[in-house]
């Protein structure tokens, strides 16, 4: 599995996890902010969500300017 599906794959199993959503429904389209509401702490934790998963630093500030899951996952993939 190439890092950016893996990405997606943790962004929604922690979106899941925060909120209930059932996983199948998020993609690379969905908005962090317009669809989950997401706050700070939210965004934190989807932070460490992927700092988990991949062993690297993912600066909470970096991710928060982000507005889906899709740039989160391509940001993730230009890192490796």
């Amino acid at each position: 599995m190439e890092i950016k599906e893996e990405a997606l794959d943790v962004l929604r199993g922690k979106a899941h996890a925060i909120f209930g959503i059932d996983a199948s429904f998020l993609n690379e389209n969905t908005r962090f902010e317009e669809d989950l509401h997401c706050k700070s702490a939210n965004m934190v934790q989807f932070s460490a969500a992927l700092e988990d998963a991949f062993e690297i630093e993912v600066p909470f500030m970096t991710i928060k300017k982000m507005k889906t899951f899709g740039e989160v996952a391509q940001w993730m993939e230009e890192q490796f």
